[in-house]
């Protein structure tokens, strides 16, 4: 059956208009701020992070170059391009790019004739393309994501999660350096016309150096960013914010703490104590549990009693058990809002317990669940 402990009261969480969001301390390699991570959304612009780094792959494996070219098919211009009225780099119909400047043309002005010409350059069509990008999404862990196109055009098919997005970004910052450091271009001229950077977080949030913001019909608008502080880098992710206010408030709020009087506090460090569980057949009738991570979210400082902590685990545990097992959670939740969740796992082995108390483990159980 569930169990559940609350521990011991913290303080007032954040909060954020986006519906789901995320941040990341890439520095240290854990998660601070979790909302919503593992719910399905689309993508939109923000694609176009996953569409450079399948291209990046293709350099890396030598099977193109910077200097390569890819000329502009009907398709691309006619989608991607002047006539389709998105954002483009207006390469000209039949015309040939090179890779180098379609790849600028893609990060700094989010050029949606870029991604499709790169597509069918590389892969001879976007729908080949989306399958390399979706092998690529899944050897770097991105569980939860399915591409369909380069471009993150509307497509019931084409999701991912915050918690997917996340990881596609730290892979970018520990891999792909040189990569990163082109998302932070102020400008980019091709053709004889020059385009500020379309991503507007870079002007409206103070050191921030990549990655994108997006927007989908259905689910409002959405960001990836990161920016170092103090020498430590974080990652933040939004999704579903209301308004394009709504968006840069929730990304200051998640990367610049004293933007809006927050600090992070952290509640448990990687492997501490945190409770017990239930233990059925074993020879000891409880095991620890312990973080897998350390805990840590963005508190207001000002209110002391707003949000709890939980511990949820599927329980009692059947012995045998192995050390490290995970078996429960640690919820916080503010105004009984699930806002963030830390594996638990077990603290020790628990060998199985002889006949005699393992019955009266089962009989204990039965009128537990019964009554």
């Amino acid at each position: 059956m569930l169990c559940a402990l609350l521990a011991s009261p913290a303080a007032h969480a954040v909060e954020i208009k986006a519906k789901a969001a995320t941040l990341y301390d890439f520095s240290n390699k854990s998660l601070i701020f979790s909302k919503n991570s593992q719910v399905l959304l689309a993508p939109a612009n923000l694609t176009k992070l996953m569409t450079a780094v399948t291209v990046q792959q293709a350099l890396h494996a030598g099977d193109i170059t910077p200097q390569t070219t890819f000329k502009v098919s009907e398709h691309a211009w006619r989608t991607g391009g002047a006539p389709a009225r998105v954002t483009t780099m207006f390469a000209r119909l039949n015309s040939s790019v090179p890779v180098n400047d379609l790849m600028y043309g893609l990060i700094v002005q989010s050029a949606n004739d870029a991604a499709i010409i790169l597509a069918e350059g590389l892969a001879g069509s976007e729908a080949n393309f989306a399958r390399e990008m979706n092998k690529l999404a899944k050897s770097i862990g991105m569980e939860n994501s399915n591409f369909t196109n380069p471009t993150g055009f509307p497509d019931e098919n084409h999701k991912t999660t915050l918690e997917d997005l996340t990881i596609l970004a730290a892979y970018v910052l520990e891999h792909e350096p040189e990569l990163h450091s082109v998302f932070s271009m102020d400008r980019f001229t091709w053709n004889k016309i020059t385009q500020r950077n379309k991503n507007p977080l870079i002007r409206d949030i103070e050191g921030l150096d990549g990655f994108g913001a997006g927007f989908s019909e259905r689910e409002g608008f959405a960001a990836l960013g990161t920016l170092d502080s103090n020498g430590r880098r974080y990652v933040a992710a939004i999704a579903a914010s209301p308004t394009m206010q709504d968006r840069v408030q929730d990304m200051k709020t998640l990367l610049l703490p004293t933007f809006s009087g927050l600090k992070l506090e952290q509640f448990y460090r990687k492997g501490d104590l945190v409770s017990d569980a239930q233990v059925y057949g074993g020879k000891r009738t409880t095991v620890s549990l312990k973080t897998n991570d350390a805990v840590a979210t963005l508190i207001n400082p000002n209110e002391k009693d707003k949000y709890q902590l939980r511990v949820v685990y599927n329980g009692p545990i059947p012995a045998p058990i192995k050390e490290g097992m995970e078996v429960g959670e640690l919820q916080v939740l503010s105004k009984n809002d699930v806002i963030y969740r830390a594996t638990l796992v077990t603290g020790e082995d628990v060998a199985m317990g002889d006949l005699q108390g393992r019955a009266w483990d089962a009989l204990g159980e039965f009128f537990y669940q019964l009554f």
